[in-house]
C-alpha cells in the first residue's frame, strides 16, 4: 500500500506452499498494470508464474472444497466439463475509476472468470457491473460481495473495480481470480486469447491439454481424484530461444515476449516425466 509498483511492471517472488511441506517453493508474478482507457486505480495482479505453481494452486482448491462450486457452475449452466486453467490475485487500496472490460466473447458461454472476495476493509461495494441492452443503452449496477457467494463473469461480461479509498485505514481490497471453462475445440482459441500476461501465456496446446480435467457431468473427474492433463510437450514459438533469453536465461523473468513465446527454452512447463500424466495429484504431490 506505501509502496505501489509502477505502472506497468511485473515482479516475480518464490514463495514456499502453505500445504505442500518444507522446501516446496512456487513462483508467482506481481504486476501493476496500466490505467487503460481512463482508469485510475493502484490494482496489482497476483499471478502463478509456471506450471508447477499452477499444480500447486489447483491442490489447495482441492483441499478448500472446490469441487462443490465446479458442479454447481456445471449442472446450473448445463455445461458438459469443466478446467480450472488460470488463477490469480487482485489487490487494491485507491480506485478514483474501475478499468470497464470483459474478460472473454464469442466462446459460446463457456468460458468464466470467477471473482471470489477474500477481504474488504469497508462497506461500500467492491464490483462494479454494466449491461447493454439492445438499443445501446448502458445500465450499471453495484455489487456487494459476501463471505458465501461469487461472481460469475462470462461472454460480454461487462465489468470493473469499484470505487475505494482504503489509505486511511491501511486495509487492502482483495480478491481471488478464477478462470474456469468447459473447453471445446471450437473456443479454446479465444479462451487461450483472453490474456498473455501471465501463465499460460495463451499457451492452446497446453490449455486443450487440461480439457475435461476437473469436472464432468457424469461425475468421473474431480479436483480431489485430478489426474492431471494429458501429455503435453512445450515447443518455442519464436525462432533462435537459446540465445534470446540470454546465457543465464534472464529474459526469462522479464515481462516480454521471450518470457511468453519461447515456451521450451524458459522451462515454465513441467516435463512429462516429472508431471507424470494419469497419476493421482495426490499422489504426486503428496497432499
Amino acid at each position: 500500500q506505501n509502496d505501489p509498483m509502477p505502472q506497468d511492471t511485473t515482479k516475480f517472488f518464490n514463495v514456499t506452499s502453505p500445504y505442500g511441506g518444507e522446501g516446496r517453493n512456487f513462483s508467482w508474478s506481481a504486476k501493476r498494470p496500466d490505467n487503460f482507457y481512463g482508469s485510475d486505480s493502484d490494482m496489482h495482479w497476483f499471478d502463478i508464474a509456471d506450471e508447477a505453481s499452477h499444480e500447486d494452486s489447483i491442490r489447495a482448491l482441492a483441499k478448500g472444497g472446490f469441487d462443490e462450486v465446479l458442479n454447481g457452475i456445471g449442472e446450473y449452466l448445463g455445461l458438459d466439463s469443466l478446467t480450472t486453467f488460470s488463477i490469480g490475485l487482485l489487490a487494491v487500496t485507491k480506485a478514483d475509476k474501475g478499468y470497464v472490460h470483459v474478460d472473454f466473447d464469442n466462446t459460446g458461454r463457456r468460458a468464466f472468470n470467477l471473482l471470489i472476495n477474500l477481504e474488504t476493509p469497508g462497506d461500500e461495494p467492491e464490483l462494479t457491473v454494466i449491461e447493454e441492452d439492445a438499443m445501446g443503452n448502458f445500465r450499471r449496477g453495484q455489487v456487494k460481495y459476501e463471505s458465501n457467494f461469487g461472481v460469475l463473469n462470462g461472454d460480454a461480461g461487462m465489468h470493473a473495480t469499484n470505487e475505494c479509498n482504503h489509505k486511511a485505514s491501511g486495509g487492502v481490497r482483495l480478491t481471488a481470480s478464477i478462470f474456469i471453462s468447459d473447453l471445446k475445440e471450437g473456443s479454446v482459441a479465444e479462451v487461450a486469447g483472453h490474456d498473455n500476461y501471465y501463465f499460460p501465456f495463451g499457451n492452446e496446446e497446453w490449455i486443450w491439454a487440461q480439457a475435461g480435467r476437473h469436472w464432468k457431468k457424469d461425475g468421473s473427474v474431480s479436483l480431489t481424484s485430478d489426474r492431471g492433463r494429458d501429455p503435453f510437450i512445450p515447443e518455442d514459438h519464436l525462432t533462435h530461444c537459446e540465445t534470446r533469453v540470454g546465457k543465464n536465461k534472464e529474459k526469462c523473468w522479464v515481462n516480454g515476449i521471450e518470457r511468453k513465446r519461447c515456451y521450451k527454452t524458459c522451462g515454465f512447463f513441467m516435463p512429462d516425466d516429472e508431471f507424470r500424466p494419469g497419476e493421482e495429484r495426490l499422489k504426486i504431490f503428496g497432499w
